[in-house]
């Protein structure tokens, strides 16, 4: 993973960031003592996103992935950034995509990156469009 400065201009240009709505902590903190709330820009790849994903679905795959709104998706995708922090998910997903070959969860797994390509279809190969 690069890190570049503010002063420094990414070599490719990047998509657009995908907003969200839920401010984590807000209903940890009083309301009088939030001083900021912060916006963190995270660019990730799509095996990040399905990592990430995937450890926010904490292993309850009986819910139906292909049914489940863009809007939860994002929020667990957050959830993870915000629990695991970049480098984790960047560890994580460095062999995701090869459990997709695993007999025993690789239906799970392209389930998991389905809903991150409905999600994020910027990286999403044209065959899941």
């Amino acid at each position: 993973m690069t890190i570049i400065s503010h002063l420094e201009a990414p070599a490719a240009p990047l998509p657009p960031a995908v907003p969200t709505d839920y401010i984590y902590a807000a209903e940890d903190i009083p309301a009088e003592d939030v001083q900021a709330v912060v916006t963190l820009k995270l660019a990730m790849t799509r095996d990040m996103l399905a990592s990430a994903f995937d450890l926010a679905m904490r292993g309850a795959y009986d819910e139906n992935i292909d049914t489940m709104p863009v809007e939860e998706i994002r929020h667990r995708v957050e959830l993870s950034v915000h629990l695991e922090g970049p480098w984790t998910l960047l560890r994580d997903s460095v062999d995701f995509s090869d459990m997709a070959c695993d007999p025993t969860v690789g239906g799970a797994v392209r389930a998991v990156y389905r809903a991150v390509d409905r999600a994020y279809p910027h990286l999403a190969p044209k065959e899941n469009h």
